[in-house]
């Protein structure tokens, strides 16, 4: 994991600072502010980063189009206007503001305005959308540039990345994603509940009827693929990818055959597999452990998930 941690008072230090961690730009601050306070720590972990930001007092940013990556920006505080790709937004912690890779900003931040923001590489957004989709698609991905957050479907989004930002934190081999394949694997998924929870330039294209000649047949093999990597770093991409067919039609297939969906059916192959371990478990073999084996990267989630499927939680099976 790549991470940078800085504080300064001093305007120019601040924006070559910054400037390292995005793209060089314009800071300047607004009328009557003489320095800043700017208090930054970026964390990144292959195509996704956080970076907590905040620069004490009102400033101007003014950045060119970013042309490699995607930038989701929530205030904790205060108000951020932002101009963007013809588009203004109020930002707020309710409303976050989101900058696509293509046209150039102009923001305001308030004083007392700190922000976390989501990075997200350029070409990890086009793959995600493509495995979504079935397809590669020819034309830009435009995120819409405000994004409201107190959507179910935002509020799910923003705990994986307040999961993201904790794990990201954590010091040198103590974090779940030292592991580069989990680390690239949690990026996938949370790319692509971005693009399920917020409006852009492709949105329709996955709200169209997803339609299969043999339903059935489908979802038999994915039954088959994840019996046979439940205990890899699958995901619903994945098995959508390695069937050719687009994470939609997989869906709509599962709910039609087996009334449930590809995620939920994972899970319970995983709980399952984890349940079958934890019973005939070696001496001095943890919790933990068997949930990571399994696939499980929140530990507090599967505890909660295990006593709903089996009544009980996971350690009263492995002290039997």
């Amino acid at each position: 994991m790549d991470a940078v941690t800085v504080r300064t008072d001093d305007v120019d230090r601040a924006r070559a600072e910054v400037g390292r961690v995005f793209c060089p730009h314009r800071l300047t601050p607004e009328a009557g502010v003489r320095n800043v306070h700017l208090r930054m720590a970026a964390r990144r972990a292959g195509a996704v980063g956080i970076i907590d930001l905040d620069y004490g007092q009102a400033v101007r940013i003014q950045p060119p189009a970013l042309e490699t990556f995607y930038l989701v920006q929530i205030p904790a505080a205060g108000s951020t206007l932002v101009r963007h790709a013809g588009q203004t937004v109020t930002s707020t912690p309710d409303v976050a503001s989101v900058l696509s890779p293509y046209d150039s900003s102009d923001m305001r931040w308030s004083e007392g305005s700190p922000h976390r923001i989501f990075y997200a590489d350029r070409r990890a957004v086009d793959r995600e959308l493509a495995r979504l989709l079935g397809r590669p698609v020819d034309e830009p991905i435009r995120l819409d540039a405000g994004m409201v957050m107190t959507t179910p479907t935002a509020q799910a989004w923003a705990r994986g990345v307040t999961f993201l930002a904790d794990e990201l934190s954590r010091p040198a081999d103590a974090s779940l994603f030292d592991n580069p394949q989990v680390a690239d694997r949690f990026a996938e998924g949370l790319i692509g509940k971005l693009l399920l929870a917020h409006r852009h330039s492709h949105s329709d294209l996955l709200t169209e009827p997803a339609h299969h000649p043999n339903p059935g047949r489908l979802v038999r093999r994915a039954c088959a693929l994840i019996a046979d990597h439940h205990s890899e770093a699958l995901t619903v991409g994945d098995i959508a990818e390695a069937l050719r067919v687009s994470v939609r039609s997989l869906q709509d297939c599962f709910r039609r055959e087996l009334r449930t969906t590809p995620t939920a059916y994972l899970r319970a192959c995983r709980l399952d597999a984890a349940h079958r371990t934890l019973r005939s478990a070696a001496p001095g073999t943890s919790v933990t452990t068997v949930a990571l084996q399994h696939g499980f990267l929140h530990l507090g989630r599967f505890a909660t998930e295990y006593r709903s499927r089996f009544g009980e939680p996971p350690s009263a099976t492995l002290r039997r």
